[in-house]
């Protein structure tokens, strides 16, 4: 910075990025002397270069300090990359098993279940708040990002959509195989290999069009028309209803395999709630009838 401001009058940085300690799982800084250093190569060896890449990238801001061990990033393993890779050996299996491509006619998003039409809104959303945050060199909260996206896909649409799988339903497919293509392209930057296994074997054979790797790809292209935010607030406080019933009959002994006649919601907006989205409730507490608190809230609860 001094040369650059002697010799041309101007800092030589436009941006700095000063990078925090790396510590032990203990906390304590990596020190030869210590004999607590782990050598990143073995790391790789272990857990695979993508972990380590996103375990640097998403566990905390580049300025502070994180501590590195094999527990945290066997973890990213088994929570992002795992699921991730999952979700995509699914969408190949059932694609292949329906003779599908995305050649094939399919519903247009509008006239998609309301669990599609939510993915594609969110995956949308994905492109643009990731893109946003590492313009700011916030890899931590794009990694956020990024791991609730592949964790709702995989363990509430997936597992909501299964039986739509399994029949084959082009709508599904279609859905999922851009959700896929979506999160591939945003997670290059973090995971480069990963992605580009995906990218080969799921979007390539399906697309001849397609780039010969994701990282000559472009960064995708957001559809403002299909983010429903909406849609994304009801979502939410299903998710969160299905939540509090669980937990309802995990308190009272009544495990979720007994199907049961009603379950009463107390909320202010359930009454607008879409019939399809208390649909889901009702398939996912495995109960006949879902209805909101109305007359019974006498008969329930004391207000004082």
């Amino acid at each position: 910075m001094a040369i650059g401001t002697l010799v041309f009058d101007e800092s030589a940085y436009k941006n700095v990025v000063c990078l925090g300690h790396i510590l032990d799982e203990d906390g304590r800084k990596m020190s030869k002397h210590v004999g607590n250093v782990l050598e990143p190569i073995s790391l790789m060896d272990e857990h695979g270069a993508d972990a380590v890449r996103w375990f640097m990238l998403a566990s905390g801001s580049p300025w502070q300090s994180r501590r590195v061990g094999h527990a945290a990033i066997a973890e990213v393993v088994r929570k992002v990359l795992l699921t991730y890779w999952n979700t995509a050996s699914f969408q190949s299996l059932y694609a292949r098993s329906a003779q599908w491509s995305p050649q094939h006619e399919s519903p247009p998003p509008a006239e998609r279940s309301v669990l599609d039409r939510w993915v594609l809104s969110e995956a949308h959303r994905l492109v643009t708040e990731v893109d946003e945050a590492l313009e700011n060199f916030d890899t931590q909260k794009g990694g956020r990002l990024i791991s609730t996206f592949v964790d709702d896909l995989s363990n509430w649409y997936v597992r909501r959509s299964r039986r739509r799988f399994w029949d084959g339903d082009p709508a599904a497919l279609a859905t999922l195989d851009e959700a896929l293509r979506i999160v591939t392209a945003v997670m290059a930057p973090f995971t480069p290999f990963i992605t580009e296994q995906v990218w080969q074997l799921l979007v390539r054979p399906t697309r001849p069009q397609a780039p010969e790797s994701v990282h000559l790809s472009t960064w995708p292209t957001v559809d403002h028309a299909l983010i429903d935010n909406e849609l994304a607030q009801q979502m939410s406080v299903v998710r969160n209803v299905v939540e509090l019933g669980r937990a309802a009959r995990a308190s009272s002994g009544v495990r979720t395999r007994q199907p049961l006649s009603r379950a009463l919601v107390s909320g202010t907006d359930w009454a607008k709630m879409p019939p399809e989205l208390i649909g889901e409730v009702a398939a996912e507490l495995n109960v006949e009838q879902v209805s909101g608190l109305k007359d019974e809230v006498g008969d329930l609860v004391d207000i004082t």
